[in-house]
This record gives C-alpha cells, structure tokens and sequence, in this order.
C-alpha cells in the first residue's frame, strides 16, 4: 500500500518546529539581555520554565499588590522589563497599565522582544503565555 503523505500537514509542522527552534534561541537572548520577564500568572511561569528560560520572572497576580506595587519592586532592580502578559484583550490593557507604569519610573519596557514572541507564539497557534506549556512535546521535536 502506498502512504499518502499529506504535503499541507508537513509544511505546517516544519514551520511549527521552526517556529519553536526560534523561540528557544529567543528565550536564551531574554535571559541574558532582560533583567525581568512579568508574566500574568503562576502557570505562565511553568509554561516558560518548560521551556527552558531561566531568567528571572515576576508574577502580576501576587495576593494583595497592586499594579503599581508591583511595577515599583520590579523598576527597584531592573534595568529592562519584557512584559509578557497574553494576547488577548485582557492582556493586552495589562500590558499597557503595567507599561505606562514602568516607563514614568524610566525603566525600559522591551516592545520588540514582546512583539517576537507574538509572532512566534501565533505561528504555533497559541495567545496566551500558558498555552506554551509542553509545546515542545506536542510539537514532536
């Protein structure tokens, strides 16, 4: 019997794998350019850890901080801040709260690596930062 291989369904993965190779490569350049990442929650930071990053990580959804708060203790050390909250309407007001919050304490807010990540997460077909837990396994690679 003759297998079909269904051209579509290979170029797909092939683009995943390279999506994901690219966020590998992308992750290890933010750890060791980026003094912080800020995520929304808990499973946002499992999510990346599976992935390898080993930078340092802040969580939005600390019990009893406020925005502010938190922005203040985070521009306390950091020079540089990739706010990594989902693509979603929801993530995307608290990245522009947090930003702006960040920026009036003068710390530089990484826009571009925000974007990339984007790019690259949508090319996976995920929005939202614990989407990526396991892609590595769901991914084949």
């Amino acid at each position: 019997m003759i297998e079909v291989v269904d051209v579509e369904s290979s170029r797909r993965l092939r683009v995943k794998r390279k999506a994901l190779e690219e966020l590998d490569s992308l992750l290890k350049e933010i750890a060791l350019h980026v003094s912080v990442v800020v995520v929304e929650g808990q499973r946002d930071v499992e999510a990346l850890r599976s992935l390898g990053f080993e930078g340092h990580i802040e969580v939005c959804s600390h019990v009893g901080l406020s925005d502010v708060e938190l922005c203040e203790i985070v521009a306390l050390d950091a020079d540089s801040v990739l706010l990594l909250t989902d693509f979603d309407e929801e993530g995307l007001l608290m990245y522009n709260r947090l930003k702006n919050v960040l920026e009036r304490r003068r710390v530089n807010v990484e826009e571009g690596l925000r974007r990339e990540v984007g790019r690259l997460m949508a090319v996976l077909g995920v929005y939202a930062v614990e989407d990526l837990d396991n892609m590595k396994f769901n991914s084949g690679i």
